[in-house]
């Protein structure tokens, strides 16, 4: 457990920067953020990233290394952690009776500063000038930022105590797997279900407001009930196979799509989309080899055509 620091000095020692640094960068906390805009694979809707700038990224990492990285984390957690990723989070639901995954819609903007101040303050048990310095550091338009470096973690402390802790020992008692990858859950075992009701409770707790499938309603919660009869989906990995996770079929044809149009496009557009094909095989080689090296030929073979000039 980290020690509370109780002084904007000591907040400066921890940090290895001047306060006047601290409070300036604070202030002028939206020129030190260039944002972007990316479509949504999964979702096709538009996902708005913010990122800091370098003098800014720096402080952010010291602030997750020399502050937050020092906080317990229920084992549950598996993202933003070094040595963890969606595919250990995958793993650890690998052919059961039935998965079931809930997540926050729109997480990050959902969580307030006023959360991520008492979060410092009262969790963490920092000085009140310390937590609204920090807060002021690491919030963006009152949001968590989608991008910073300290975003992924300040939501494993918020959900740790509230949500996991509980969570995690619910779970043990009815002998299901419970994990987290930031706001993605997941429970697997014969009586997952019953865990639903209480996680949901947790989460509107912290004021991140529940959704049960209802078609016209604003949801905040998605949930999905994926018996082995049907593709169980875990941080976007099938888990059905207890040989391990692997990328849907659905996601390998879209690749094969796209290297299909290839031909269609323009050279200026061409080195963007070879490259993301790329990438994309590169992605799918680390579940699935094979088919990795089949779309890799089928690359091959059509990179090689004439295209439109």
């Amino acid at each position: 457990m980290v020690k509370p620091i109780l002084s904007l000095r000591d907040l400066s020692r921890r940090l290895g920067t001047s306060l006047e640094t601290l409070d300036l960068l604070a202030t002028n906390i939206k020129s030190h953020y260039h944002t972007w805009s990316s479509l949504s694979e999964k979702t096709h809707k538009v996902r708005v990233f913010r990122a800091p700038n370098p003098e800014l990224m720096r402080i952010l990492k010291r602030v997750n290394s020399n502050i937050l990285a020092e906080h317990f984390l229920d084992e549950s957690a598996h993202g933003g952690l070094r040595g963890r990723s969606p595919r250990t989070n995958a793993e650890q639901h690998l052919a059961k009776s039935l998965v079931i995954t809930m997540d926050v819609r729109s997480f990050f903007p959902k969580v307030r500063h006023a959360m991520v101040y008492r979060m410092f303050r009262h969790d963490m048990g920092f000085g009140r000038d310390v937590a609204r310095l920090l807060t002021r550091l690491t919030t963006l338009d009152a949001q968590l930022p989608q991008g910073a470096p300290t975003s992924g973690t300040i939501a494993n402390i918020l959900l740790t105590n509230s949500v996991d802790s509980q969570t995690s020992k619910s779970a043990t008692a009815i002998a299901v797997v419970n994990t987290r990858y930031i706001d993605d859950l997941a429970f697997s075992g014969p009586r997952s279900r019953a865990l639903i009701n209480d996680t949901a409770k947790a989460l509107s707790r912290k004021r991140l407001p529940i959704w049960r499938n209802r078609p016209n309603r604003q949801g905040q919660i998605k949930l999905k009930i994926m018996p082995r009869c049907g593709p169980q989906m875990v941080t976007g990995l099938l888990v059905n196979s207890k040989r391990g996770p692997s990328v849907p079929r659905k996601y390998r044809d879209a690749v094969r799509a796209a290297i299909h149009q290839l031909s269609k496009l323009e050279r200026p557009e061409l080195s963007g989309a070879l490259s993301s094909i790329r990438g994309k095989i590169r992605y799918v080689a680390t579940f699935n080899p094979g088919a990795a090296c089949r779309l890799s030929t089928y690359l091959n073979k059509h990179s090689a055509r004439p295209t439109n000039s």
